[in-house]
């Protein structure tokens, strides 16, 4: 501290300039307020002033320095002329100036066209340095006008040159680059939420970074740049080179380009040249524009914070030349006993190291620090980083390292440290540990740093009734502090109460910047995408991602060979995980690898806490995330609390926020698995986890069955890893998991369950027992239901033909199967079977149910879409009616039963030409299931497939292509291209873009359709028959009469032998053929054909039916198309 003088007062009064060596000018307020931020002490008091003195300082303490703050008074015009006023009184006013630094914001000058690129960009800092003679200043306004032109007074080179100590800290911190920003971020990281009287020094984010060009045109445009990483350290750069000064305010974009190119400068400021001369100093701007009319203040608090940032870290690379000390206390020279050399492969954790900064030496100092975390997190890297800024910024700083892997280590270090502090026992019974404890406490041993490794272990620790622990041998002391690292929440919270930092896995960039830093072969990094999916993988663990470097760099293999060995890894064969490798930066003999390191936190548990293990043996059979608590093994809850705190305390459980669901690191997971196999647990755990899920997992009966979805994947995982020993629970289990996916209509995840269980009871039960019946009929209608429509069949009538013989034809298992096999016989297209098969269910369900009951209901529903699928219209509305109106009483209006009983109400609407009412019922439906299913759900599609349809009905085209378009991708997605309701769909479609006029569209579609309806129905087939009809009309809009006519007539041979001569169907047919005979002038054919509809029609429609209009206008057309044409020799079908 320098010395000052009281007044009477008794406040701190007078700061003597002499014991200020470093001026730090920062012309602006923004500047200086960054910079009083970083001091690591802030002076109290005035330094004297009298008549002519213009201005007051602010002092401190950086880095060792006794620096003066020099900053502008409030309102003056900045420039060189005032910067030369300011360095002027500085120098005559501090006598004993050793080198000055000028640090604030400054235009930075991109240069896109340059080979290398110049991308400076916003929030960059720029470094003056020189170039030949250059002092790195370029004045570039100062000179004389000649006949030449301006000619900058010494071709642009200032007259005096930065002090050779500043410009040898600049190169120091040079050679770091590109990793040279680790230097100064973390002092960024200091104050980016430091407030100052607009608000922080925070990033305003590279999205408000716009960098305009002029281009040849004079007109200016958006520059294209690659975007900088998200991560500091590739966010921010520092550029080294001539800097431009002047005195006029820049914001013209051909000036600014034509300096920059003249004199090669990286940016463009204003007080330089008028300082330089005064005070040789160190010239650092953080860039807060470019220079051109979109100049504006927004990034000036960034761009001194990083300016500020750097002049702090070069200030670090300098060391004083004159540390003062309290003259009462004994100056000690500083010890170090740190065991490992500084890791060249650390990268980030810059809040990490701020925050212990911080902490120790900040405002609100704390003398005791814990960092806590999972094992292989980087604790003692950062401990070790920590280590080495304290040893390189704070040299008056002594340094003592302590590992407590065992009371063995422990005591061997407190050995070193005494013999390293030169203390020497009086008798054999002194303990060395006690020692080393006294002389730290004592004065005499000045300021230390005192760092506690790996402890993990609570009885070495913290002290007790029954023993005294380590902690008894921590020296306190004002001048003194202890870093402790641990793995164990409980030590961390013992030791330091609130004052821990919980250390977690690094994030992408972190440790993308680790890998490369630490593999040998770079061109590996080059496969991008397996490198991200390698970190995914290990969850960006340091102690993982050193591992698999240290394996890659062994075996020379490709990361993606790598990652196939730890998927294996999840499989079982651990032993890439448990490969140990060399690190000079971890402890000889310790677990190295990651499947190994959290062993011996998993015995530390067993020691203490057996539920702990319970649990973390119970999460190792299930999925590592989004743990539900009321899934755990069972425990009073007290205890139940006490094992959870334990888990977490060690990391190995992570508390979602206010919640009881709880994550585990996917490595730890792995690693417990290993060490379960290793004590030969693993099958045993695993078959208690099962019995006890299959109880606890919910049915539909429980209150909490909504829980079923928590405990699904936890099941699935579990019952996909029990190849042997499946027992009874087992089965169990996947019987309630089907059904719970049952529930949520995911049919294939229904099936993959009751296979199982099928597979089970048919092993154990004749053919002919109702279990074992009763679940090959419910795996028949998890195919059904996921379109395996033969599948289903085939097991159907089966299980109906067992049934037949063996039960009455009342029986409620029996009327069930033969309902299913009708909805399946449906489903398939063969009518006649389905509707004689429901129609038995249905007089029987008559005779013994309730007209409420939902199963009697539901078959109702099933033989009324039969009908309506049989053209029988009327008797489908009436049943269908009925059953939506029992159910509009009884069930909700999102229940799925009463929307399909709605959807089928609608579809018989549609075909009995009520478009309105049907409109309105499917838009009800469609709205519903839009909010309650999943939208590749089958039955939500066919809903809004139907209502397409309607849509088009009503002449509303776009509303229908718009929603049958997202039908078929959704099926084209799920669906094989043969499946009938994909057909169906792509059918709608095509004729929804006829209607529309995109008849080529309509064409590609329906050619695709009618190809696959050839292969797989029969040529007599209704379904195959429309789309026929339907592509022979496309090609009549098309102009292909001839494709028309070969098609159409194959469609109406079919129809007469099997329809009668009033079906709709065929007199439909029979029109389209007629039109296309009169299109290519085969006009007595078409009369012919015509006249007979036209009669059919008109016994049956009634005169002003659309249908027989229709049907008499084309008559009336053939006619007159006949008369016109008489004596035309080219027109066919005219009589001799």
């Amino acid at each position: 501290m320098p010395i000052t003088q009281r007044n009477h007062a008794g406040q701190t009064g007078i700061l003597d300039p002499k014991d200020y060596k470093v001026a730090w000018i920062a012309p602006l307020e923004i500047e200086a307020k960054a910079a009083i931020h970083l001091l690591d002490e802030r002076h109290r008091g005035r330094f004297p002033v009298s008549r002519g003195d213009d201005y007051v300082f602010q002092a401190g303490a950086m880095g060792g320095h006794n620096i003066v703050i020099a900053t502008l008074p409030a309102g003056q015009e900045y420039g060189t002329g005032s910067a030369a006023a300011l360095a002027g009184q500085v120098k005559k006013f501090f006598p004993n100036l050793w080198f000055g630094l000028l640090v604030g914001v400054a235009a930075g000058l991109p240069n896109l066209s340059r080979d290398p690129i110049r991308d400076i960009r916003l929030g960059d800092v720029l470094v003056g340095l020189p170039d030949g003679e250059s002092a790195g200043l370029v004045p570039y306004d100062l000179g004389k006008e000649t006949e030449d032109g301006f000619q900058p007074l010494r071709l642009g080179h200032s007259l005096a040159m930065t002090e050779p100590i500043v410009r040898a800290a600049i190169g120091s911190i040079k050679l770091e680059a590109p990793y040279d920003t680790e230097k100064f971020l973390p002092y960024y990281e200091k104050i980016r939420n430091c407030e100052h009287a607009t608000g922080t020094f925070a990033d305003p984010g590279p999205d408000n970074d716009i960098l305009y060009v002029v281009c040849d045109n004079g007109q200016e445009e958006v520059a294209k740049r690659p975007r900088r990483s998200e991560s500091n350290y590739q966010r921010t750069r520092v550029w080294y080179g001539p800097i431009g000064s002047g005195d006029k305010l820049l914001k013209n974009a051909q000036k600014r380009n034509e300096l920059r190119d003249k004199y090669g400068i990286i940016g463009l400021e204003m007080e330089a040249a008028g300082t330089m001369n005064r005070i040789p100093v160190g010239v650092i701007r953080g860039v807060c524009d470019y220079g051109d009319r979109h100049k504006n203040k927004d990034w000036q608090p960034y761009a001194a914070a990083m300016a500020a940032s750097y002049a702090r870290a070069l200030l670090d690379e300098i060391p004083s030349s004159d540390r003062t000390a309290d003259s009462t206390k004994e100056v000690c020279k500083p010890c170090y006993y740190i065991p490992f050399t500084k890791n060249p492969r650390f990268t980030g954790r810059t809040t990490i190291l701020s925050a212990l900064e911080d902490k120790f030496f900040g405002p609100d100092q704390s003398q005791k620090m814990a960092l806590v975390g999972l094992g292989g997190v980087g604790k003692t890297q950062i401990a070790l980083r920590f280590a080495y800024q304290i040893k390189e910024n704070r040299p008056d700083f002594s340094i003592f390292w302590v590992p407590v892997l065992s009371s063995e280590t422990a005591e061997r270090a407190y050995v070193e440290i005494a013999k390293k502090l030169r203390l020497q026992r009086s008798s054999e019974d002194d303990d060395v540990k006690d020692l080393v404890c006294q002389y730290l406490s004592s004065e005499k041993a000045g300021k230390w740093l005192f760092i506690v490794d790996n402890a993990d272990d609570e009885e070495l620790i913290l002290r007790s009734a029954e023993r005294p622990g380590l902690e008894e041998y921590l020296p306190q002391s004002d001048d003194g502090i202890i870093l402790l690292t641990t793995r164990s929440g409980q030590v961390a919270e013992g030791f330091a109460q609130s004052d821990m930092i919980d250390i977690k896995q690094m994030d992408q960039e972190e440790a993308a910047t680790l890998l490369k830093k630490s593999l040998v072969q770079k061109q590996l990094l080059q496969d991008e995408t397996s490198v991200i999916e390698l970190l995914t993988y290990l969850s960006f663990l340091p102690l993982a991602i050193t591992q698999a470097a240290a394996y890659l760099n062994q075996t020379r293999a490709p990361i993606r060979t790598y990652l196939g060995l730890l998927r294996n890894a999840e499989d079982n064969d651990m032993r890439v995980l448990e490969r140990e490798f060399r690190d000079n930066t971890r402890y000889r003999g310790s677990q190295n690898a990651v499947g190994t390191t959290w062993i011996v936190s998993f015995r530390q548990i067993q020691k203490s806490n057996q539920l702990a293990v319970d649990l973390l043996s119970f999460i190792s059979c299930i999925e590592p995330k989004a743990i539900p608590q009321s899934m755990l093994p069972d425990a009073e809850a007290d205890d139940l609390e006490w094992a959870i705190g334990t888990l977490c305390s060690y990391s190995f459980l992570v508390r979602r926020e206010e919640s009881n669901v709880f994550d585990m690191h996917s490595l730890v997971h792995t690693a417990t698995r290993g060490w379960l196999d290793k004590q030969d647990r693993k099958r045993q755990v695993s078959n208690d986890a099962i019995r006890h899920l299959a109880a606890r997992f919910p049915t539909k009966d429980d209150a909490h069955y909504d829980l079923r979805r928590e405990y699904l994947p936890h099941a699935m995982r579990l019952l996909s890893r029990n190849h042997e020993d499946k027992t009874v629970e087992t089965y169990q289990l996947f019987k309630k998991a089907g059904n719970s996916f049952d529930t949520d209509r995911r049919f294939k995840e229904v099936i993959k369950c009751f296979e199982e269980v099928c597979r089970w009871r048919q092993s154990l039960h004749p053919e002919t027992d109702h279990i074992r019946l009763t679940s090959e009929r419910e795996l028949a209608t998890a195919y059904l239901d996921d379109r395996r429509i033969k599948e289903a069949i085939e097991m159907f009538e089966h299980v109906v033909a067992v049934e037949k013989e063996t039960l009455d034809e009342k029986d409620h298992s029996r009327l069930t199967s033969e309902h299913e096999l009708a909805r399946a016989y449906l489903d398939d297209g063969r009518i006649k079977d389905a509707i004689e098969m429901i129609e038995h269910v249905v007089a029987v369900r008559k005779e013994t149910l309730d007209e409420k009951d939902h199963s009697r209901l539901t078959s109702e529903q099933v033989l009324a879409r039969a009908y309506l699928d049989d053209g029988r219209t009327e008797d489908a509305i009436e049943m269908i009616e009925h059953v939506v109106a029992v159910r509009k009483e009884t069930l909700d209006e999102k229940d799925h039963e009463r929307l399909i009983s709605e959807h089928e109400l609608a579809r018989a609407y549609l075909d009995d030409g009520r478009i309105k009412d049907a409109i309105e019922m499917f838009e009800h439906v469609v709205a519903v299931e839009k909010e309650t299913l999943d939208e590749k759900d089958h039955s939500r599609l066919i809903s809004e497939q139907v209502l397409a349809t309607a849509y088009l009905d009503d002449g509303r085209i776009k509303d229908a292509i718009e929603m049958i378009e997202h039908v078929v991708a959704v099926r084209k997605e799920t669906l094989d291209e043969k499946d009938h309701e994909r057909l169906t769909s792509e059918h709608e479609l095509a004729r929804a873009y006829l209607d529309d006029g995109r008849i080529k569209d309509a064409i590609e579609m329906f050619e695709h359709v009618v190809a696959v309806e050839k292969e797989t129905l029969d040529e007599k087939d209704h379904s195959r028959l429309i789309s026929e009809q339907v592509l022979a009309t496309a090609y009549l809009d098309d102009g292909r009469i001839k494709d028309a006519i070969e098609m159409i007539e194959h469609v109406v041979a079919v129809r007469k032998e099997t329809l009668d001569e009033k079906d709709h169907e065929r007199l439909t047919s029979e029109h389209e053929l007629a039109r296309a005979y009169l299109d290519d002038r085969q006009i007595k054919d078409a009369i012919e054909l015509l006249e007979h509809v036209v009669a059919i029609e008109a016994k049956m429609l009634a005169e002003d039916d659309p249908s027989r209009q229709l049907s008499v206008s084309l008559l009336q057309d053939c006619f007159e198309e006949l008369e016109a044409a008489y004596d035309d020799s080219d027109i066919r079908g005219i009589g001799d």
